[in-house]
């Protein structure tokens, strides 16, 4: 039986893969085994592990005839290993040579199931110095001893970091967690959902910031300060270890209890996904990158995410997310080129494109001449049989040209600008029964009408706020009267 297991999963990393076992091989304490599952790599690292097991019998592999993920090959792992003490190494990451030895010492000094210590970050050209800053800070340990809930001083308190590479665990713990595993692929928060599991068994924590652990960032689906489209569905993929968590605490009957624990847990992938989609996709890919979150994640879920962080920025996120798959909306307006009135047509069309509806523009023919700028309406306008001669029965002609209008554009919504038209309940009928939803535009169409009476309004009122005016009047007033004019 040897002392500490640690275990490798190992897919297409030829390129870091030397290092990594060079890193374990040189350790100055000899007591390891080292479990290196290749899991079916198309490169040559299978081979470069074959090579290192006939050099070192401390080494075994194990080759997977398919491809299972990071997850399932630390389960393999974990059943293999005979050590008192488990630690798991990334196959694109290295660890200090005396990392073994000393770790060793300080477990002997806290016995602890889980023991955390600091990390030397190895940044790729692609990796801005904040990304550098936020994961040196998020990887950095909690120093001294914790005991109690785990679950929450990770997932609420964020004392230390859900990581299970920089840290040394006792080997009971880890087959209690892994045995409890789900086994399933995950491709993204598998760390983050096997770590909920090993809190839960873990009874107590020692941190040190001494750095042992070497991790090179910017490689895989984690990335740099730009994603690929690809990249975010993968992020996104991790919402299935919240469902893994929400069964297994079902299964253990402890839902409520770790209601407050589980929500951190799940809004944080959330978060992280909604961040990378905004800060993380070149612009060009925003629009797509925003149906890769609507199909992992409910409207409200994505909605309060966007509020938590982007509440004062509603502008760019719909500039961004140009959310497509809503509704064609057709706006009828019976005095079309009216300016007072068009302004608010138009400001009412660019705000349902931007929300990513289809719009189209309906009027009556005899608006033809003054809507000639087709560019100003977006491009078309449809011209209808004139309201003011559908009378009676003479109302077919228009009913028949708005009916086939309605249907050959696909209209959800009809929103009708001029509810004070006398055939309003006609067109608004006909396209209820067409199952087109009706809303309604205050119709300002008398607004020049009744503006110089506004004007005066307004003049009187503020005459009678001011009482030196009013005096001045009431004089012009009497003068008036005396010189009988």
């Amino acid at each position: 039986m040897a002392k500490i297991s640690i275990i490798v999963p190992v897919y297409n990393v030829e390129k870091y893969l030397n290092q990594c076992i060079d890193s374990l091989l040189s350790q100055t304490f000899s007591d390891i085994e080292f479990i290196c599952i290749d899991d079916a790599s198309q490169d040559g690292s299978g081979k470069i592990l074959d090579d290192y097991a006939v050099r070192d019998n401390r080494i075994k592999v194990i080759h997977a005839d398919e491809n299972m993920g990071t997850l399932r090959a630390r389960v393999i792992g974990v059943k293999a290993a005979t050590g008192q003490y488990i630690m798991f190494v990334d196959s694109d990451d290295y660890l200090e040579v005396s990392a073994c030895e000393e770790l060793l010492e300080l477990l002997i000094e806290h016995p602890v199931d889980v023991l955390h210590f600091g990390t030397v970050l190895h940044a790729n050209e692609n990796v801005s110095d904040n990304l550098k800053d936020w994961v040196t800070n998020f990887l950095t340990p909690y120093e001294g001893e914790l005991q109690g809930s785990l679950i929450e001083k990770c997932f609420v308190d964020e004392m230390f970091d859900f990581n299970i590479t920089n840290k040394i665990w006792r080997r009971e713990i880890c087959e209690q967690a892994f045995d409890s595993m789900e086994q399933i692929r995950l491709v993204a928060s598998e760390d983050r959902y096997i770590f909920f599991l090993l809190m839960y068994y873990a009874k107590n924590y020692f941190g040190i910031v001494k750095k042992y652990y070497n991790y090179n960032l910017g490689i895989g689906i984690t990335g740099g300060d730009i994603l690929s489209l690809d990249q975010l569905e993968k992020r996104c993929s991790g919402v299935m270890a919240s469902e893994l968590v929400r069964k297994f605490l079902d299964e253990k009957g402890e839902s409520k209890k770790f209601q407050k624990e589980f929500s951190c847990f799940s809004d944080k992938i959330l978060w992280d996904c909604v961040d990378c989609w905004h800060n993380k996709l070149k612009k060009e890919d925003a629009q797509q990158g925003f149906e890769i979150l609507r199909k992992y994640f409910k409207p409200n879920e994505i909605t309060k995410a966007m509020a938590r962080v982007y509440f004062e920025e509603g502008q760019d996120i719909y500039s961004r997310a140009k959310i497509t798959g809503h509704k064609k909306v057709a706006i009828y307006y019976r005095y079309l080129g009216y300016n007072n009135m068009d302004e608010k047509v138009l400001q009412c069309m660019h705000g349902l494109i931007q929300h990513g509806n289809d719009v189209i523009i309906y009027t009556d023919q005899d608006r033809r001449e003054l809507t000639s700028d087709m560019v100003k309406y977006g491009g078309k306008v449809v011209y209808l049989p004139n309201s003011i001669s559908a009378n009676w029965g003479e109302y077919e002609v228009r009913c028949n040209a708005f009916y086939e209008q309605l249907i050959m554009d696909n209209v959800d919504v009809l929103i009708y600008a001029s509810p004070t038209s006398h055939i309003y309940w006609l067109d608004t009928l006909l396209a209820a029964l067409a199952d087109v939803v009706v809303v309604d535009m205050q119709d300002e169409v008398y607004l020049d009408m009744f503006g110089k009476v506004r004007e005066e309004n307004d003049i009187l009122r503020k005459q009678q706020d001011d009482p030196g005016m009013m005096w001045e009047n009431l004089c012009k007033s009497m003068k008036k009267k005396l010189l009988g004019k």
